[in-house]
C-alpha cells in the first residue's frame, strides 16, 4: 500500500519537475522560435519572463526584442488535474551578430 502511495505522488510531482517546459527551434540564420509551456501560471508576464531566459541562453552575444508572440493551447496535463492554470505561448527572436 504504501508503495502504491509512494508512486502516486511521484506521478504527481512529475508533471511539476518539468515546470515550464522550453522548446526552441531554429528557424533561419540567428534566428529562433521559442516556446514556453507552464503548468501552474501566474499571468502572461511570467510566461514571457521565460521566453527571454530562453532567448538569452540561445543568443550568448544578446538577443532582440521578442516578435510575433502568440498564446498556444497548453500541452501540459496530467490525470489527476494539477495543472490546473496551464499556459503557453510561442515567439521569435533573433540574435545580435
Amino acid at each position: 500500500m504504501r508503495a502504491a502511495a509512494g508512486a502516486l505522488c511521484v506521478l504527481l510531482l512529475a508533471g511539476c519537475q518539468s515546470d515550464p517546459s522550453l522548446h526552441s527551434t531554429r528557424i533561419g540564420p540567428d534566428q529562433y522560435r521559442l516556446q514556453v509551456d507552464r503548468c501552474h501560471v501566474i499571468d502572461r508576464a511570467q510566461l514571457e519572463s521565460d521566453l527571454r531566459a530562453l532567448a538569452t541562453r540561445k543568443c550568448p552575444a544578446g538577443a532582440g526584442a521578442l516578435e510575433n508572440i502568440q498564446s498556444l493551447p497548453s500541452q501540459q496535463g496530467s490525470l489527476f488535474g494539477e495543472c490546473l492554470r496551464r499556459g503557453a505561448l510561442q515567439a521569435e527572436v533573433r540574435c545580435m551578430p
